[in-house]
């Protein structure tokens, strides 16, 4: 019979040092595995309507900040920012340039994901309201930009 403070005891009451080492590293060889296989399209299809409802909200708040009417153009693979030539038009003055780089917000639909609006143009006037409800589909997701309030839904 064992005594209770025996080595053989001690022994089965966990893992060594090794046996956790060992393990670790075979998880790290799997999750890199794994890792390797995601589908970067699906990824992509996955964040690209959030990124489009940030650029919409980012239009509606350049609108209110600069007290300027910004344009939302929407085509099928693309959407980009500029300022209207005047308070009520449609037509494309300068484009909205990203303050950290300095470049116009033109956003690109990954491959296979196709975009659309009910108006196209719409714009956002100094205080934030839309030029009318709006609708936007990128691939499967709905986006609502709601009349007099401009949520983005």
């Amino acid at each position: 019979m064992m005594e209770p403070g025996s080595a053989a005891n001690r022994r089965t009451a966990g893992f060594t040092l090794l046996e956790l080492v060992v393990t670790l590293v075979i998880l790290g060889i799997l999750s890199a595995i794994a890792m390797s296989r995601l589908n970067q399209p699906q990824v992509d299809a996955a964040w690209f309507p959030d990124q489009v409802r940030a650029v919409v909200r980012l239009a509606q708040k350049q609108a209110i900040a600069q007290r300027a009417r910004i344009l939302v153009v929407v085509s099928a693979s693309q959407l980009s920012l500029c300022y209207a030539t005047t308070s009520v038009s449609f037509t494309c003055g300068a484009a909205v340039s990203d303050l950290a780089t300095g470049s116009a917000i033109v956003i690109n639909a990954p491959s296979g994901i196709a975009m659309g609006a009910t108006s196209t143009p719409f714009a956002f006037n100094g205080l934030g309201q839309p030029s009318s409800a709006v609708t936007l589909t990128v691939g499967t997701t709905t986006i609502q930009i709601t009349g007099e309030t401009g949520y983005v839904i």
